[in-house]
């Protein structure tokens, strides 16, 4: 294993720079790394953040700092997790990969025949394939979802079955900001022969068997003081704060109907995603957008797919599916929600012509509103994740984020 070099701030550095702390480790030769994720805390852009990067299963990067708190008074600590919003879609995903690998049901299986009623409405050709890439056209649902109601499984699903679909299924793909996950989980209990819904199987069969902090719902017995407040964002900050975020997602979500408007302020009613950060929601489990976790467990897992998959007993023809990637959709990559062009995939996001987040197009994950990112490339031996508890206002390559991937690849490239 390479020698690490510990990174930790004098007294005076913090007092210089408001209190700012770094802390953890990189591998020689990655000093840049921590270069990149000190700038983004001592600016001030992120309040907190955490970062760790695994290549072919070692450590070389983990580094957290600034803090979990808007009252600037605990700082970030190795082990603090937080809400991770769409990062929970990878997790959903692995779960799925599996489910998958166990033989509940295939990714080319149609939905309807594992849940009959999923049919409704010329849904009944819809593969779990595409309903996990985000094709099915059920991105917005009419279903009222509240903080009281959105951890009923089984009123959503009956709801997500007799939808009408908000576009012909395989055409387009759109965010499915929150029915992914309940999609996945109706999947998961219906096939699952001790009936357990996606909560429950990852935790047993992902999060257990690897011996991290990663969750979908969290325990009731879990410390929350290692919980790392979100500091979110309003509309009215998307309008004064613009960084990427399209023009037309920003318009579409202030204009009730719109399908965008439909999708994302259900259930927040333009609340912002920050309003999400409360024990009622963390409770829950929410397979889309409800995940809480640290990098280091989030790398870990992804460290898991990225040597193959064997720790979780993924075979290698689930590995080659997630590799290789969904069918594009029939009409292109558009995301009807988000307004640009995203390749969703079993559960994940790939790399495509606009956004090559990692080296290799073997490479699958996640990003989360708000900037923060998680991926493996298998081919690359790498697991990646940066988190923060500061919600940005861009669509992804988060300046806070990418400097630090890129000065990683950097470093990873004069290492080879």
């Amino acid at each position: 294993m390479q020698p690490m070099k510990r990174l930790l701030q004098s007294e005076k550095e913090q007092s210089a720079t408001s209190n700012a702390w770094i802390g953890g480790f990189v591998a020689d030769g990655f000093e840049p790394v921590a270069n990149a994720f000190q700038a983004s805390i001592m600016s001030g852009a992120a309040l907190g953040a955490a970062c760790t990067i695994m290549h072919h299963g070692e450590t070389l990067v983990d580094l957290h700092g600034g803090w979990k708190d808007r009252s600037r008074e605990h700082s970030w600590q190795a082990s603090d997790i937080a809400l991770v919003y769409s990062l929970t879609k990878g997790l959903t995903g692995m779960a799925a990969a599996v489910a998958v690998s166990r033989g509940l049901f295939s990714y080319d299986e149609p939905v309807a025949d594992i849940w009959p009623e999923f049919a409704a409405h010329g849904k009944g050709a819809v593969t779990v394939g595409e309903a996990l890439s985000e094709q099915a056209g059920l991105a917005a649902i009419d279903y009222k979802l509240t903080l009281e109601n959105i951890g009923d499984e089984a009123a959503i699903c009956a709801a997500i079955a007799r939808q009408k679909p908000n576009w012909i299924p395989g055409d387009y793909s759109g965010n499915h900001a929150y029915t992914l996950g309940w999609i996945a989980s109706e999947l998961i209990h219906r096939r699952d022969p001790d009936g357990r819904r996606l909560p429950q199987f990852f935790a047993e069969e992902i999060a257990g068997p690897l011996g991290q902090d990663v969750f979908l719902g969290l325990p009731e017995d879990f410390d929350r003081s290692r919980i790392a407040e979100i500091d979110g964002f309003s509309m009215q900050d998307m309008l004064l704060r613009h960084t990427t975020m399209p023009w037309a997602l920003i318009f579409k979500m202030c204009l009730p109907g719109s399908l965008a408007f439909r999708t994302l302020n259900n259930p927040l009613a333009l609340k912002g995603p920050g309003a999400l950060d409360c024990e009622e929601f963390w409770r829950v489990g929410q397979g889309a957008a409800g995940g809480m976790a640290s990098a280091r467990g989030l790398a870990s897992l992804y460290s898991a797919f990225a040597e193959g998959g064997e720790k979780l007993g993924v075979t290698p023809e689930v590995m080659t599916t997630l590799i290789k990637g969904h069918a594009y959709p029939n009409k292109g990559l558009k995301d009807q929600i988000l307004t640009a062009d995203m390749y969703y995939s079993h559960g994940f996001e790939k790399p495509f012509s606009q956004w090559e987040f990692a080296r290799t197009r073997s490479a699958f994950g996640s990003f989360a509103v708000g900037g923060s990112l998680a991926f493996c490339d298998p081919e690359d031996g790498v697991a990646y994740a940066w988190i923060t508890n500061t919600l940005g206002t861009g669509k992804w390559d988060d300046p806070r984020e990418k400097t630090v991937r890129d000065a990683f690849y950097k470093c990873l490239e004069q290492r080879s």
